[in-house]
């Protein structure tokens, strides 16, 4: 077992590191940078069988989980992002037909930031480092990398798979420590941007840290996933995708569904195929292949979790569980998937403020759709939703008006490279993985040519005078107002005078 934090030597010597190893890694082009990601992905899959069991002992999900949600997507991602970030990065070239600029030849580039901390969750301590590593990496940026304390063993397997790929000795670091380790790395000189995944409350203290060294930081944080079903829904499909999406992961992915928003017409009828889905998750051993749903362990988060229930149950609703259904608080622990019906407004699990935790679902009866989406924005997060209907017209207008980084209609909680990774509102600041990624992790850089034959003065140069002046507005006029025939017959007048003063 690894010290509570790393020592502050160690943490400096990494920092070193990478700052001397910057220079050679962002002045190689990325078409050298790829043979190591390559490399990389050979040997996730040659060891993921030992990864897979390391995430289950330490996440508590499923192994079979492990390999699809955190081993196989980490995979994908680096793979994607090999094709398409060389392509996105070669900056774009332009010229300016406006008189005084066509000699200008113009080029916006993308230039390496320089060393990027990347702060890992316990949820998904391999997969999420990883990928916002890799693509830090791609664009030029050396790495260090903090695990969640909470996962030793997967910071010990992370340590060596860098190296035995073959990049450049401090070109990526992984460091362990908690929290004191987290503040000495926010505020090293050296470290250009925060990359921090996580609850609100703890990436709301890292923003404050980081605005007092003027750092910017990228924050991937919480959500309270909404679905709404509208009354045209395939109830079966709904629930079955709900379920998966409320309970994958022990209900710790920030991109499941908490609450469900239902029109009374279905709403029994959903609860009870919900019910029925939920009934065939296995729960048990993480290590086995069979385990649907394995250990929660965060206790502070269950502790949570049943504080919510039984406010939710002294208040009207009933709790199911696959123990049976509780209306009078009677149950004496939670042990696995817990649906909430009906829950209103009086609960204080629908608080705007709460981050649900753990494998609880709420299902609230509305009366409209206009009011589930009102219920749906209420939250002060907002990172994904989804949307319910055989009307896809009806579903996108809907999912238009979800105040939610990604909305899913008939589906729920998917990720694709392409999709620009992020929320709203409490859920964080910035996006990762696609296209828009890339200016998170570079330095936007203009670099203007101007192919000159004559060393004649511009005609904004000094000196100023008025002909000039009067020149000027009536190019404005002429260029951007009503009157153009009068502004050009003044615009020739003024030239003249100019020319032959």
């Amino acid at each position: 077992m690894k010290n509570e934090h790393a020592l502050p030597e160690t943490v400096e010597n990494g920092l070193g590191r990478a700052s001397a190893a910057f220079p050679l890694w962002a002045g190689w082009p990325i078409q050298k940078r790829k043979v190591f990601f390559k490399k990389l992905r050979a040997l996730i899959v040659e060891r993921q069988e030992e990864l897979a069991a390391i995430l289950a002992e330490e996440t508590g999900q499923p192994i079979a989980e492990a390999v699809s949600q955190e081993i196989t997507a980490a995979l994908e991602m680096i793979r994607f992002m090999e094709k398409a970030y060389p392509r996105w990065l070669k900056g774009k070239r332009f010229r300016y037909w406006r008189p005084g600029f066509w000699t200008k030849s113009n080029r916006i580039g993308y230039e390496p930031l320089g060393l990027i901390a990347v702060i890992g969750p316990s949820n998904f301590p391999f997969s999420l480092p990883v990928m916002q590593a890799c693509a830090a990496l791609l664009c030029g940026n050396c790495v260090m990398i903090k695990p969640s304390e909470r996962c030793p063993r997967t910071a010990e397997f992370l340590r060596p798979l860098f190296k035995d790929a073959g990049f450049p000795e401090g070109v990526i670091g992984v460091v362990d420590g908690d929290a004191k380790t987290a503040e000495r790395i926010i505020s090293a000189e050296s470290v250009r941007k925060i990359i921090f995944t996580g609850s609100y409350e703890t990436g709301k203290a890292i923003a404050e840290r980081c605005g007092r060294f003027f750092k910017p930081c990228l924050l991937e944080l919480g959500g309270t996933g909404a679905a709404v079903i509208d009354d045209e829904a395939d109830l079966d499909l709904a629930a079955r995708g709900i379920a998966w999406s409320a309970f994958y992961s022990a209900g710790l992915s920030c991109i499941g569904t908490k609450r469900v928003f239902v029109m009374p017409r279905t709403s029994r009828a959903f609860v009870q195929k919900l019910i029925e889905e939920t009934r065939t998750i296995k729960t048990g051993n993480p290590a086995d292949p069979n385990t649907d749903m394995g250990i929660m362990r965060d206790p502070a988060g269950m502790d949570r979790m049943e504080e919510l229930v039984r406010d939710a149950v002294r208040k009207g609703a009933t709790a199911w569980t696959p123990e049976g259904d509780f209306c009078d608080g009677s149950f004496q622990t939670l042990k696995g998937p817990t649906i909430l019906f009906p829950v209103t407004r009086r609960m204080s699990i629908l608080s705007p403020e709460i981050e649900i935790p753990g494998p609880l679902l709420c299902v609230q009866e509305v009366e409209s759709m206009d009011q589930a989406v009102a219920e749906a924005n209420r939250s002060k997060f907002g990172l994904g939703a989804s949307v319910w209907s055989r009307d896809l017209r009806r579903a996108q207008n809907i999912a238009r008006r979800l105040q939610a980084g990604m909305v899913w209609i008939n589906d729920s909680s998917v990720g694709l490279p392409r999709f620009p990774w992020g929320g709203t509102k409490r859920s964080g600041w910035g996006r990762l993985f696609s296209k828009e990624a890339i200016t998170e992790l570079t330095e936007l850089k203009v670099v203007s040519r101007d192919r000159r034959l004559t060393s004649s003065r511009k005609f904004w140069w000094y000196p100023y005078s008025r002909t000039k002046y009067e020149m000027t507005l009536c190019l404005n006029e002429f260029l951007y107002g009503l009157r153009k025939r009068k502004a050009f017959l003044n615009f020739l007048k003024e030239s003249l005078t100019l020319i032959f003063h």
